[in-house]
């Protein structure tokens, strides 16, 4: 009776522990975009390689899913390091309002974004947008007010310059664009809505060059402290880029709530680490992710215990 009693009480521990590792998760996306790419992807390769069942779900934006993480109604998501630091510290499209439960998992890739024009304008630099139609609001995704502030900083501008076209995401801003009913719309490089939009329109787009001179940067770092001008070349991915330009372009990370247990961070970040050809594979956008760079010191965010543990396995911490 007792040896049947202890060999019962291991099978149910083994069964507890397997269900543990078994658990669905979700990692927090917009309904499009790189984001909803990149999460869908990492979502296939997690669940490939691991016990966890992760599933993709999108949102209207990152600043609706960013508070459900932070309540613990959400496990992971992808959040740029800007927005991660305004929930954070309760500033910029947080007034007020702290999330103090956000820890980082991984850096994932620099985050290159631009405004688009149709090739057919006269709209060749960010210079050029004075008077024109331009996105605005951003309901959906408050984080695109500072980016396309510091877009039009960077050429000496204000939306006080611009004819303002209120639109909800960067995905309503290309399919205005693509209307007709804006002179430009905001993307990130290498999403398929930027292939998409470009073959809509009659002559394609291009992509306006992003200023790097010192007094240009400095006024886009107002609005995006953490911003760098990255040089690109025309190419295949670089939809847009007719000559050689920088982008402005910032980090965007994995990110997982307090609340989520070390064991299961510290899995997702292993699979990121092993398994990046098959992230690449699964999503091209992954592309710029390194795996010998997943740990980078983010002014003023705290990283997940379980992260913190793999990476001082394999020699990444503390952060160079």
């Amino acid at each position: 009776m007792k040896k049947s009693l202890f060999i019962a009480s291991i099978a149910s521990v083994a069964l507890m522990s397997s269900a543990a590792y078994s658990q669905t998760v979700g990692v927090g996306t917009t309904k499009g975009g790189f984001t909803n790419q990149a999460g869908q992807s990492l979502s296939k390769v997690v669940s490939q390689n691991t016990k966890i069942q992760m599933r993709s779900q999108p949102f209207g934006g990152s600043s609706v899913y960013v508070p459900a993480m932070n309540a613990g109604k959400l496990e992971f998501a992808l959040v740029n390091e800007l927005e991660a630091f305004y929930a954070v510290t309760g500033t910029g499209i947080y007034p007020g309002r702290k999330h103090p439960n956000l820890r980082v998992v991984s850096a994932t890739i620099p985050f290159r974004v631009a405004t688009f024009a149709r090739k057919s304008s006269n709209i060749r630099t960010l210079k050029d947008l004075k008077g024109k139609r331009v996105p605005s609001g951003w309901a959906s995704q408050k984080i695109i007010i500072p980016l396309m502030n510091a877009q039009l900083a960077n050429a000496g501008l204000t939306y006080d310059d611009v004819i303002k076209v209120p639109v909800a995401s960067v995905v309503k801003s290309a399919n205005v664009f693509a209307e007709g009913k804006a002179d430009v719309f905001h993307f990130v490089f290498g999403a398929g809505k930027v292939r998409e939009t470009n073959a809509k329109v009659s002559g394609g787009i291009r992509a306006l060059p992003f200023d790097p001179s010192p007094a240009a940067l400095a006024a886009a770092r107002k609005h995006v402290p953490p911003a760098f001008a990255k040089p690109e070349k025309p190419s295949k991915r670089n939809v847009g880029v007719e000559s050689p330009l920088h982008v402005m372009t910032y980090w965007y990370t994995i990110a997982a709530g307090q609340q989520v247990s070390a064991d299961l961070v510290y899995q997702v970040a292993k699979v990121m680490h092993d398994k990046r050809a098959a992230l690449v594979k699964a999503f091209p956008g992954w592309g710029g992710f390194k795996s010998n760079k997943m740990a980078i010191n983010f002014k003023g965010l705290t990283y997940h215990p379980g992260a913190v543990k793999f990476y001082k396995e394999v020699g990444m911490w503390p952060p160079k």
